[in-house]
């Protein structure tokens, strides 16, 4: 069962990637959830909202926020692989935000397939919605967490699941 964060959202930890994060990490766990609670500043002001036709998006808002902090834009999965790219990577951690399309969802588990199989990650973190965001068609925590649950025998990266809730 997803969880529900103290700082807006929920998440889903597939294969302890919170625990990994945690141990092999220290302060990433701490620089997403910062930068969330920034985000989630920024609705409370209004000055944006989640779900489609807002501008800046919440995906450029988080990634600039996740920049800020030392993450690394649009990163090659790997030098052989320059045409795939993370959204943001730091030292062995790779992170997705899929806030558009959740078809889109199963090319980040392929990218973290090869990244963890080759030893380019060791943890990814896919951030998506809250299942009580509204809108059609958005990538929602239940969805991939059900989607994670299908392929767990076939995808042995641990990845944290985040999805941003509106309040």
């Amino acid at each position: 069962m997803p969880k529900v964060g103290k700082m807006g959202y929920s998440d889903y930890d597939f294969k302890f990637a919170k625990t990994i994060l945690k141990q092999h990490f220290p302060g990433f766990m701490d620089e997403i959830e910062d930068s969330i609670k920034q985000l989630q500043h920024m609705l409370f002001l209004g000055k944006t909202k989640l779900g489609r036709g807002t501008r800046p998006t919440p995906a450029q808002i988080l990634e600039e926020l996740l920049a800020r902090k030392g993450w690394q834009r649009q990163q090659p999965v790997t030098p052989q692989h320059k045409r795939l790219k993370f959204d943001l990577k730091k030292d062995k951690v790779a992170i997705e935000i899929q806030l558009s399309d959740p078809s889109d969802c199963y090319n980040d588990f392929l990218k973290f397939l090869l990244a963890y199989n080759l030893e380019v990650i060791d943890v990814a973190v896919e951030i998506v919605y809250d299942d009580s965001v509204k809108g059609t068609n958005l990538p929602r925590l239940s969805k991939v967490r059900r989607d994670l649950e299908i392929y767990r025998s076939v995808l042995p990266c641990p990845i944290w699941v985040i999805g941003l809730r509106p309040e």
